[in-house]
């Protein structure tokens, strides 16, 4: 059965499966998330607001579609104009007409997957209506479990991670601690440079990067075609890599 690709009428239901009679189109809708709860921004100097709050779509759907989950997008970038930009862009063609495009808008300017101390699930979060909470960097002692400042994913418990790695084991968001001997593994720290794959490079103003994160709701049909919802923007933080604590 031939497959084009679907186009999001509103108000539709969730993951809204609409079958035709053969030789005509299937059209496979996948609901977004749509509720942040926290939304941290890029020219904060608060540390206790550096973090990420969100709750998970919900499918409603059909079994015979497979919902994956949603999925957390990064992107590091070393000027706060060109995230902009680049929001700009994604957010102008995230709107009710072709209901993928700003996840493969956002996909095609190197956004990567949220990565995990433990691996990266595809999506990061199975489970629907979860409430995500998510922290890059760490603010005092990262082994301390009663420090509410360290680095975690809350809703799985995991360690943030980036996707790129020093001999397989993925690097960290602290880049105040690139250099400091204190660490047991510093290099985990260092700072992003031109050819990571996470990373849009260009002129580091007063040594500080800013990280852009996003949710999109993800289904495969039979055949394993992948599609995405609209995309929720979930913030952006600035890291300050002069400072051990962000």
């Amino acid at each position: 059965m031939k497959k084009n690709k679907a186009f999001f009428v509103p108000f539709v239901l969730a993951a809204a499966l609409f079958f035709t009679t053969c030789g005509l189109d299937t059209f496979y809708i996948v609901d977004p998330p749509t509720t942040v709860i926290h939304e941290p921004v890029y020219t904060s100097t608060d540390f206790s607001a550096n973090y990420f709050n969100f709750i998970s779509a919900i499918y409603t759907g059909p079994s015979s579609f497979n919902f994956l989950g949603t999925a957390v997008y990064y992107r590091i970038y070393a000027s706060a104009s060109t995230m902009l930009s680049r929001q700009s862009s994604i957010s102008a063609v995230n709107t009710s007409g072709d209901y993928s495009a700003a996840a493969l808008r956002m996909i095609g300017y190197g956004y990567q997957q949220l990565n995990t101390s433990a691996g990266t699930p595809q999506p990061l979060i199975s489970d629907q209506g979860a409430n995500v909470y998510i922290r890059l960097c760490n603010y005092g002692d990262e082994k301390n479990s009663s420090n509410e400042y360290r680095a975690l994913i809350g809703y799985i418990d995991k360690i943030p991670r980036r996707t790129v790695s020093v001999s397989g084991v993925p690097k960290t968001f602290d880049f105040g601690r690139h250099d400091n001997p204190k660490y047991s593994n510093p290099e985990l720290n260092a700072l992003p440079v031109s050819g990571d794959e996470d990373f849009e490079s260009g002129t580091v103003e007063n040594n500080k990067y800013y990280v852009d994160l996003y949710a999109v709701a993800v289904g495969r049909d039979v055949t394993y075609t992948t599609y995405y919802s609209q995309v929720l923007h979930l913030g952006s933080i600035p890291i300050d890599a002069s400072a051990e604590n962000n």
